[in-house]
């Protein structure tokens, strides 16, 4: 009698098992408890995540359907149609700490925002909600050995700046590794990566070691492919938020760029910087430091596909628009082998309306020296030999903006140079 009154005890209390588990199968059932869920979280920290339908295995996996997170101005901060991943610990998930398997986004958008006369992005602020406040020990976590985005949208807008919108990348598909988010530091290894961006540019494939914290931005061990353009390098971003860098980007946000391998193509840089000219190729290695309005070029190397040869160190000053200043170009150069046509193509509207077009005679020329350009004077300390022979000169030209009338000021050292050819006079020869 005990016996049976233990097996119907034991069978009553699996039935109910039963009845719990194919209830909370449901996924009514478990969209209920993941908005109770969301909903802890949101009174908890003070976000606004909001999930339409769940569905969760009993193995673990989790399939979400429209995923929306709303920002504190109440605007898109993260949108996704379908997540689908593994949690792989449900104790820590309401405490802010996400261990996930697999992650998929499926028509993901992430808007970053610097909203108007505020520090951080909307992004620094609702991991910040998560944050305990302890210096590198932030209390929010999310982790991911891989995650893959497939057809999705990425921006970051700044209304602080006179052009808010500092990227845009449609057709945004990814592979991750080792994703984590740990506290404000976002880490992850870029395995694959290819998007359209908004000035353009389309970018085939893109792998780095990427790094984000509130002070800088990185991608080491960077690789970078276009239809036209190939690049090897690194590069890093620095700022500081508390200046508010970022709303003066151009001439605030430091670059700290290693170019070690790279084949460059002026259609892909003209959507970005349309000074160059169209349809070239060039070879490039260099180290680059400092501002886009104002940085240097060590140990610079290029070769276009004409074999012209620029070799040595170059500082840029007010390359983009809005600079502070007129455009400035300053180098000591090993080597310039190219000749004036050539020049002027690579940068039609600097040099092609600044060097005289008499040196289009020189024909090939290979120049050693120093040399300042500016938009109204070019000055120069060097030694050049060309086709009607060599020449060494400290040299000063003003008034380049009126070029075939430019004044000159200096002096200038001829070895069997032909004098005659230059000026159009056959009756003057070579001269030392």
């Amino acid at each position: 009698k005990v016996r049976k009154i233990v097996l119907r005890t034991l069978a009553v209390f699996a039935f109910a098992l039963l009845i719990i588990w194919l209830c909370a199968s449901l996924p009514v059932v478990q969209t209920k408890i993941a908005h109770y869920a969301t909903d802890k979280i949101n009174k908890d920290f003070g976000t606004n995540i909001n999930i339409d339908e769940v569905a969760i295995t009993v193995f673990g996996g989790v399939k979400l359907k429209t995923v929306l997170v709303l920002d504190h101005h109440n605007d898109t901060l993260i949108y996704a149609d379908r997540i689908k991943t593994s949690i792989l610990d449900f104790k820590n998930l309401v405490d802010g700490k996400l261990r996930f398997g697999d992650l998929r986004f499926d028509a993901l958008t992430l808007n970053i925002v610097n909203y108007k006369k505020e520090k951080d992005t909307n992004l620094d602020l609702f991991v910040a909600a998560f944050d305990d406040g302890k210096p590198g020990s932030g209390k929010f976590l999310m982790t991911s050995g891989n995650v893959y985005i497939k057809n999705s949208h990425f921006t970051i807008t700044d209304y602080n700046r006179a052009v808010p919108k500092d990227a845009d990348f449609t057709k945004l598909n990814a592979h991750l590794k080792q994703f984590k988010i740990k506290g404000p530091n976002v880490t992850a290894q870029i395995a694959e990566m290819s998007f359209q961006d908004h000035r353009g540019l389309y970018v085939k494939n893109l792998t780095a070691d990427f790094g984000y914290t509130k002070k800088n931005i990185s991608l080491e061990n960077l690789t970078l492919k276009t239809d036209e353009s190939y690049l090897e390098g690194k590069v890093i971003l620095s700022y500081s938020r508390e200046n508010k860098d970022f709303s003066n980007f151009n001439n605030k946000v430091v670059f700290d760029v290693a170019l070690d391998k790279a084949t460059i193509a002026t259609n892909d840089i003209r959507h970005f910087y349309a000074e160059l000219g169209k349809n070239k190729t060039f070879f490039l290695k260099s180290k680059i430091k400092g501002t886009l309005n104002n940085f240097v070029a060590t140990s610079l190397y290029l070769r276009d596909d004409k074999n012209s040869i620029i070799r040595g160190d170059v500082n840029f000053k007010n390359l983009f628009p809005r600079s502070p200043g007129e455009f400035y170009m300053k180098g000591d150069f090993d080597k310039i082998s190219s000749n004036y046509n050539n020049l002027t193509k690579l940068l039609p509207n600097i040099l092609g309306k600044k060097l005289p077009t008499s040196l289009q005679k020189l024909g090939q020329f290979q120049f050693t020296g120093e040399a300042e350009v500016t938009q109204k004077h070019i000055e120069a300390d060097f030694v050049m030999n060309t086709a009607l022979g060599l020449v060494e000169s400290s040299l000063k030209m003003s008034n380049i903006d009126n070029i075939d009338n430019a004044q000159y000021k200096g002096y200038v050292i001829l070895d069997n140079f032909d004098i005659g050819t230059l000026i159009n006079d056959k009756t003057v020869g070579r001269a030392s």
